[in-house]
């Protein structure tokens, strides 16, 4: 919900609700103010009769006023206190009555003043119509003003939001944002832009990094790996020193395959394959099966392959990575005479392999440094890549055990025809 529709739906109902209530309270103010009237009104008449009767010690015959009534009964039983009252006469029309006895002479009579309310309830119903007619137009104008003048008050946050959401840390460009004469965006516009420059200077420096240790590293590392073939191919190693030769070299191999994995894990986070072009998918599996073969046939792997022509735009250079990963964990988690079933489809695509009889622990399965098999050859990375390349291609990675086989499922994100030419 946007911030302008939640503070519409507040606001509105806020006055709704305090409209309602001070309504309400107008209306019984009202009502009582003009019921004290009335019975301020029948007070005189009483009033008027006790006088003629203390002046002239009889009563007087009533005239018939417009909307007044009164009647004059001679009885053996008097009212024992005046009464306010709310009666209906004459086809149920209201009318407010004031009871009350008076003595002449030695006789009691009960007299009943009543005044109609035909003009009270008209002047209730009246000012209550205005009000409710003022209630709502001023919901109409509090509605009317919320979504326009707000709307352009937010309009520069609006237009920052935008500009933040385009701007990318590895096009190296400063983001700018439009100027804006409230105070509380100026200040959040300024601390964005020093924000992103802070975050272009640092990923400069991180790619610096990246690639001086990928240049770096691989120097003293090749020398070391070819010192340790000359070592292994001296005539005096006994059988302990070259087996510690030979444990050193694996080791250094491990290290220089964990080392480019960790290089290739930060360069997918920097957004440093961000360039996405047509591929054919179907020719780089069915290139990248050719590459595997020998592998494949000295492990004596059984391999299926299935696969339909496929398209997508992304970047071909991650999906090499990607293919080379899956492969690779499939065959390096096998063993001799195992299966390895590649499909691929307009959905994605599914590698399954034999291998440990168990399912592997899906929770921690893509993070790194996972070794589910504790093998010395493997870094625990490649299933990391494999996730990172996926949240980068937008493609949805999945795994299973079932069959006795491990399943690795990419499901491709669906593909505008017009990004393909």
């Amino acid at each position: 919900m946007k911030l302008l529709t939640r503070y519409n739906r507040i606001n509105l109902l806020s006055t709704i609700v305090i409209f309602l209530l001070s309504g309400i309270a107008f209306f019984f103010a009202l009502h009582f103010t003009l019921r004290q009237q009335m019975d301020e009104d029948l007070r005189i008449e009483q009033r008027e009769i006790t006088n003629y009767v203390a002046i002239h010690g009889t009563l007087f015959t009533p005239v018939e006023v417009k909307d007044q009534e009164t009647e004059i009964e001679k009885t053996n039983t008097p009212y024992k206190k005046e009464k306010f009252k709310t009666v209906k006469v004459k086809h149920d029309e209201s009318y407010r009555q004031l009871s009350f006895a008076i003595q002449v002479g030695n006789d009691w009579y009960n007299v009943d003043v009543r005044k109609s309310l035909e003009a009270t309830e008209h002047i209730t119903k009246t000012v209550f119509g205005i009000t409710f007619s003022t209630i709502l137009l001023v919901l109409l104008l509090t509605v009317v003003i919320n979504s326009t003048i707000l709307r352009k008050l937010w309009q520069p946050f609006y237009a920052s939001l935008n500009s933040l959401q385009q701007f990318k840390v590895n096009n190296r460009e400063p983001l700018l944002l439009p100027a804006s004469t409230i105070d509380e965006f100026t200040f959040m516009n300024s601390i964005l832009e020093r924000t992103t420059a802070k975050a272009i200077q640092d990923y400069e420096r991180l790619k610096e990094f990246t690639e001086n240790a990928s240049h770096e590293l691989q120097t003293p590392l090749a020398i070391i790996r070819s010192k340790l073939e000359m070592m292994m191919q001296g005539d005096n190693l006994t059988e302990y020193q070259f087996g510690s030769l030979q444990s050193a070299s694996e080791a250094l191999d491990r290290l220089a395959r964990m080392n480019q994995s960790l290089l290739l894990l930060t360069k997918i986070e920097n957004e440093q394959f961000a360039c996405k072009s047509p591929v054919d998918l179907t020719h780089i599996v069915q290139q990248k099966a050719a590459q595997f073969n020998e592998i494949w046939q000295d492990k004596a792997l059984h391999i299926s392959l299935d696969v339909q022509p496929v398209q997508l735009h992304t970047n071909k250079e991650l999906i090499e990575l990607l293919l080379n990963n899956l492969f690779s964990n499939a065959t390096r988690h096998n063993y001799e005479n195992g299966n390895i079933y590649i499909t691929l489809s307009q959905q994605g695509l599914s590698i399954s392999n034999t291998g440990h009889k168990a399912p592997l622990n899906r929770k921690h399965l893509f993070q790194r440094f996972y070794n589910p098999s504790n093998s010395s050859t493997s870094n625990g990375l490649g299933l990391a890549v494999i996730h990172q390349i996926c949240n980068a291609s937008g493609f949805k990675v999945e795994y299973e055990y079932r069959d006795e086989l491990h399943v690795f499922t990419i499901t491709f994100a669906e593909t505008d025809p017009k990004e393909l030419n």
